[in-house]
């Protein structure tokens, strides 16, 4: 029987054949490894698209309790440990390569055949093959004990806020949670690097600085919730949660620690307002 996977397109139409910027996620169902590499291809076709419709087009795919993002980056396909593209991801520079990395190692896996023989006596089976089988049956077991472990531990949706996280209903407060962590943050200071843009009204940019170190059009921007972790006030999007450890100087965007970055002039499309 072959492996399937539960795939959620994100910013693609039902075929990924075009972008869908009002549809943020639409579940596809099940899938085999060979549609998820289809899917690669077309969102490598896509991807030079997305820049002018600033979303960050891609797919989840969910195996078991676990959720992987794909996204395309500078032609090659990342695979992110979770939902969050602020995770780390494995890299694969063309679709069918995908079948070589870990969430996709079963599909990929030839399934050894039956064949028909006549039964042998026991006087014919030598003690050394009867060791090696003992040895073969013990490794499988630890290779299915190990990918249990790997693939089976349960994983929060990226959608779930932290229990240690309080969300702010005031609106003085929230105002002053946004205020706090204003400002731009990168990894870096030279062209290539990632940038977040925190606005004091709580919108959310994300975009790297270019060549003439300003900030290149932004791929994603959103109006981010606040929040506070204890004393510590969190802005939550929904691809992450970024939280002001040392504002105006260092957040932690997820996992990653981004430094004040002394940028141009922003370029930041306008958004439409927020409904209520």
């Amino acid at each position: 029987m072959s492996v399937t996977y539960r795939i959620t397109l994100v910013y693609l139409t039902a075929d990924a054949s075009a972008l869908a910027p009002a549809s943020e996620r639409l579940e596809a169902g099940q899938h085999s490894i060979e549609d998820i590499i289809r899917f690669a291809e077309k969102l490598l076709l896509l991807a030079p698209t997305a820049v002018g419709a600033k979303v960050e087009p891609g797919f989840i795919v969910h195996r078991g309790d676990r959720s992987y993002r794909l996204a395309a980056h500078q032609g090659r396909i990342r695979v992110h440990k979770s939902v969050s593209l602020f995770d780390d991801y494995w890299t694969a520079d063309t679709p069918a390569e995908l079948i070589e990395l870990p969430p996709f190692l079963s599909a990929g896996a030839v399934v050894p055949t039956k064949t028909s023989s006549r039964p042998r006596s026991a006087r014919q089976t030598s003690p050394l093959r009867s060791v090696l089988e003992v040895a073969g049956l013990f490794a499988i077991a630890v290779v299915l004990i190990a990918v249990g472990l790997r693939f089976g531990l349960p994983q929060k949706r990226l959608s779930d806020v932290p229990d240690d996280i309080t969300i702010v209903q005031s609106s003085d407060e929230r105002a002053s949670v946004f205020a706090t962590v204003a400002g731009s943050y990168a990894t870096g200071k030279t062209p290539g690097n990632s940038l977040v843009i925190i606005e004091p009204d709580g919108r959310v940019l994300l975009s790297t600085i270019g060549k003439d170190g300003k900030p290149t059009p932004p791929r994603i921007q959103e109006q981010a919730r606040a929040g506070r972790r204890g004393s510590i006030a969190c802005v939550i999007t929904s691809f992450g949660i970024i939280a002001g450890t040392e504002p105006p100087e260092v957040v932690n965007v997820g996992r990653f620690q981004y430094r004040r970055a002394e940028l141009g002039a922003q370029v930041a499309a306008p958004v439409p307002p927020v409904q209520s």
